[in-house]
């Protein structure tokens, strides 16, 4: 099914089988014309054979010699090993079942719809399999071909082909194993350079004083200022480069191997904020050369955004003496390109432990424009971007002027998450 604005939504399968009024009345009601659903097939043998599992649940040292590790050499985050050995292996679960999503797929077909699958990938949230380490790379190759081939699906939007969230400050300073030096190598990259400078820039970060800071921050920085206030050297700056090339080489391999297995799948992965790409590894302006689409995930106001904010702003009061709460949000703010919208001024006022109602204490319009205006700066021209906000949460007022500022952008449609607004215009 074809049409020049996408509109879809993200759906698992037991909604698919057990509500198939409800996906009817969105088609019918908003113009749904595509589906997104999560993977809940089974993997075959042949495919199981490539996991870097080994066909068993991994031990925590099985999982500790393939997961993403920080330049001091320590495992990232250990709390998701529970979720990781839920797997067979990256991103694929433990106990699909093949009978029932190829159900879900046929009864999505026959109400005229096209079907995506958002397959995972080598991201869980904070833990993250190594994008260097060849068996990950194949096994991750070759999950993707399976998907492309076997469900007759429309596309695969693939998430979490990332680093970790930007709200886990860890996951910024991995990975440094065996295989990623030897990727760095390849890629004209010095790994104890970048490891040096990486350590030279927090050294320099923890002589600055928090006061002037501060003033200096309501003055007013620029690029030149943080350079020149960090100390940056050029290994700080190819850290960030070394994880982009490396994203893009891996999700250009596997693109390529999925246009050769089944040439009309389109292949693409949810886009990080623009903002805070880089921290996840993400290359906007390469986006043509490993997908065939953007979705730029800027529904998650909580974990993605506000929480960064937050965790940001306590690593800079733990590193710069003299740093209060406010200025060290403001600082963040200013940094990351989030001023001058009214964002809370305190932690408190976030109130992100109700992540439910957080819409309701920030500009979410406001900071959620903001990243799709800078996502059509960088995105090439031609690659259609198909923007993930959310349906419901964040009252019609809100939701509204997003869909119609965004189709102003020139954005190419959009991909719900959740509708009770839009459907009961709240």
């Amino acid at each position: 099914m074809s049409t020049d604005w996408l509109t879809g939504i993200y759906l698992t399968t037991p909604v698919i089988l057990e509500q198939p009024d409800y996906v009817t009345r969105l088609r019918d009601e908003i113009g749904l014309n595509t589906v997104v659903m999560g993977f809940t097939g089974e993997m075959p043998e042949e495919v199981l054979k490539l996991s870097p599992y080994g066909g068993t649940i991994p031990t925590e040292a099985e999982l500790e010699a393939i997961i993403l590790r920080h330049f001091d050499g320590r495992p990232i985050d250990p709390r998701e090993y529970g979720q990781a050995r839920n797997l067979c292996g990256p991103g694929a679960p433990l106990n699909g079942e093949d009978e029932t999503f190829r159900r879900a797929v046929d009864q999505l077909k026959a109400a005229g719809l096209d079907v995506w699958t958002y397959g995972g990938a080598w991201t869980i949230r904070r833990l993250m399999f190594c994008p260097s380490n060849p068996d990950v790379r194949s096994w991750m190759e070759t999950a993707c071909v399976h998907w492309a081939t076997e469900y007759g699906l429309d596309a695969l939007d693939i998430t979490h082909f990332r680093y970790p969230m930007g709200s886990f400050p860890l996951g910024l300073f991995g990975c440094t194993c065996t295989h990623c030096r030897s990727e760095a190598d390849g890629l004209g990259y010095d790994m104890d350079r970048m490891v040096d400078d990486l350590k030279a820039t927090r050294e320099q970060l923890r002589r600055l004083d928090g006061k002037r800071l501060a003033d200096v921050t309501r003055l007013g920085f620029g690029f030149f200022d943080v350079v020149h206030a960090l100390g940056l050297r050029s290994g700080f700056l190819d850290w960030w480069r070394f994880r982009q090339d490396l994203v893009v080489k891996n999700l250009t391999q596997f693109r390529a191997a999925v246009k050769a297995a089944s040439p009309d799948t389109r292949f693409g992965t949810d886009t990080y904020p623009a903002s805070m790409a880089m921290t996840a590894g993400h290359d906007y302006l390469r986006w043509d050369q490993m997908c065939d689409f953007a979705s730029p995930l800027v529904s998650h106001i909580s974990a993605f955004v506000s929480n960064t904010f937050i965790e940001w702003a306590r690593f800079l009061q733990e590193e710069i003496p003299n740093l209060t709460e406010e200025d060290a949000l403001q600082v963040v703010y200013r940094f990351l390109g989030y001023d001058g919208m009214g964002l809370p001024e305190t932690v408190a006022a976030y109130g992100h432990e109700d992540a439910a109602t957080l819409a309701d204490r920030i500009p979410t319009a406001d900071l959620v424009l903001r990243d799709l205006v800078k996502a059509k700066l960088l995105l090439p021209e031609g690659v259609p971007s198909y923007p993930i906000i959310h349906g419901e949460g964040w009252g019609m007022e809100t939701i509204d002027r997003i869909l119609t500022e965004m189709k102003s952008l020139g954005h190419n449609g959009v991909v719900w998450q959740g509708t009770e607004d839009i459907l009961n215009g709240k």
